[in-house]
Parts: structure tokens; sequence; C-alpha cells
């Protein structure tokens, strides 16, 4: 029974696919929270389930940089592909709400019980005071106690930073694994500031593309993701690379596809597909998920072309940062130098913790 729960543990890791001010996710900041009268404030809580699907995304829409795992669709496809359920929470200061957060849990009768927070909480303003972040998981700690027979696993939404660590070790957390690292395309300047951001190799790759008779076709209906997914999961087996399973990122796309959340572009050369790529929509923000290039399609720089066009289409559709979708500088530095070449900001999570 015990292997059984480790495996559900080890099988639920997060498939790589938290203003005007540019925001990341929260390095905390030393300075105390206030209140509006200048008084500490209250012991922080948690309040469980208590609004509407609706409401809840029109929360997640306040939030600057959220990310895909805090959201709905997301949780729906969990609960489909994974079996997971998911409890939606409110960081509340009294009746004050500061931020969300969504777990996912596996309950096996009363012997077991599973608790994952990945990416979370989201806090609706930044900075976020550090004797804010632990009055957090001091409730989530009284929420979820260590216990025989509960598994904890979290990877907060939060930069790295010395004494939060220290916290959570307080709090009798253990430090497992390094943390999500990836990279925020700010797409709230002008087209031609962010082209001009591109890394000059980038640049002159998206140029020699612009210049081929590839065409780049919008395939928001998804019709043509099985030509996608049969090839991102060819590529992924032959290359051993990690990425969200076939089922995990059709259950997205059926999630996502009836509030206008998908982003689907696919290059064709001679009417033959060369490359595809898909992200995922969610508030002010948006995911890089999936893509697949052929050797053709390589040798055009047909993903440049459509990151390229994805952006400018984000970008229209009033979405302000982009979410490359994790990197591995150690694993998979030729993905990571690619992703680079787009010159957004790299961020790295404070860990993963049990």
């Amino acid at each position: 029974m015990i292997r059984m729960v480790r495996t559900l543990v080890r099988n639920s890791t997060v498939k790589k696919p938290a203003s005007e001010k540019l925001y990341e996710p929260p390095l905390p900041s030393s300075a105390p929270p206030r209140d509006d009268q200048g008084k500490a404030p209250l012991k922080l809580s948690l309040a469980w389930n208590t609004c509407t699907v609706e409401h809840w995304e029109k929360r997640l829409a306040q939030i600057p940089r959220s990310n895909l795992i805090q959201t709905w669709p997301y949780a729906q496809t969990m609960r489909a592909i994974e079996h997971k359920m998911t409890r939606f929470g409110l960081i509340m200061d009294g009746e004050r709400e500061l931020g969300l957060l969504q777990i996912q849990e596996i309950k096996f009768f009363r012997l077991f019980h599973v608790v994952i927070l990945d990416r979370g909480p989201l806090w609706f303003d930044a900075p976020v005071p550090r004797a804010m972040w632990d009055s957090f998981f001091e409730a989530f700690t009284q929420a979820f106690p260590r216990s025989i027979g509960r598994w904890r696993r979290i990877m907060p939404e939060v930069l790295m930073d010395e004494p939060l660590k220290q916290t959570l070790g307080r709090l009798d957390f253990r430090y497992k694994s390094r943390g999500y690292q990836s990279i925020w395309v700010d797409l709230k300047p002008d087209a031609n500031t962010i082209r001009q951001n591109l890394k000059r190799n980038w640049r002159n790759h998206l140029n020699s593309a612009e210049r081929t008779p590839m065409r780049v076709e919008n395939d928001n209906k998804a019709d043509h993701l099985s030509w996608l997914l049969k090839n991102y999961e060819a590529d992924r087996r032959a290359r051993r690379y990690p990425g969200p399973s076939v089922d995990i990122v059709k259950s997205l796309v059926i999630c996502s596809r009836p509030k206008n959340q998908v982003l689907m572009l696919r290059a064709t050369l001679g009417g033959e597909p060369v490359a595809s790529i898909l992200v995922l929509l969610h508030g002010k923000s948006a995911t890089y998920q999936i893509g697949y290039t052929s050797e053709e399609g390589r040798k055009v720089s047909a993903h440049h072309l459509l990151l390229w066009r994805a952006m400018m289409e984000l970008k229209e559709r009033g979405i302000e940062d982009l979410d490359l979708g994790g990197i591995n500088p150690d694993s998979a530095r030729g993905v990571t130098t690619f992703k680079e070449g787009l010159g957004g900001k790299t961020f790295e999570l404070i860990g993963l913790y049990t």
C-alpha cells in the first residue's frame, strides 16, 4: 500500500510543460506587511472552496504572470487523467483576500492522503513581504500537518530566498530538488521593441524564415492536434526529454478551448506541415506547452517563425507575459539556448519540498 502511494506521488511531477510594473514569481520583501491603519496584519487563514469557477477565473485574471498549474482547465485535467481532486483556496487576512491557491489531493479511504501544491500560491499584489509568506506556510501547515499516512509535496511560486528556506525547514518541509526554471517574455512593449530584444542570432533565424515561402496557419480549433501530438510523442521518446503526456495535453486543450484559451499555429512548406506549436492562455499570461519541428522545418527555422507569430497574436489578444514552458540548462542546453534567444528573463523557484 505504501509503495502504491509513493508511486502516485512520484508520478504526479509537474509536466513542463507567480500593473504595468514588471512582475515575476515574487522574491520575498523583508518589509513587514501593513494594513490600511499601519498595524500588523491578522494571522492569515485559508478559505477553501468558497467561490465559483467563474469567480476563480476572474480572480486569476487579476494576477500578473499567473501560471497554468493554478487554472481550472488544469484542475479538470488532473481529475480526468490522474484522478486527483482539486481544492480551491483563498488566502485571507480577516475579510480581505490576498491571494489564491489550488491543491491536488489523492485520498485512499482514511488511510492515506496525498497533498500537492505546485506553483502556488499566487498573490494579488507584489512585492509580498516575507512575513506574509511565513504566515501563509504556517496556515498551510496547520491545515495539512505532517502525519502518518499523509504525504505532502509543494513547489511554491516564489524565487530562491534563504530566510524562507529556513521557514520551510522550521515547519518540517524537507527539500528534495531544485524548483521549476523557465523564462518570462514580456509582451507589453511594442512589437519593434520585442523584436530588438531578441538575441542577434535568434533574430537572424527569424529574418531568414520570413524570407521563405513558408505559410503559417492559425489552428486554434486544434483540427491538426493529432499531427502535433503524434510527432511530439515520437520525438520525446526518441530524444528522451521530459514533457507532458499526450493524454494530459489533449485534455488541457479540450478544457481550454471553450473559453478561447488555446493558441495553436502550424507551418507548412509546399503544402506539407513542417512544424506546429501549442500555447495555452490563462488570465493575462500564457504558457508555451509543446511543439514539434521536422528536419525540413529546422532547415528553414520554422520554430522561430511560429514562436514569433504566436507572441504577436498573444499581444493582440491582451496577453502581457509568456512563460516559455520550462528550461533545464544541465540536461537540455540546446533547448535552453534556443529559448534564451527570445530575450526574456530567466527565473528559478525556491525548490520542491515534501
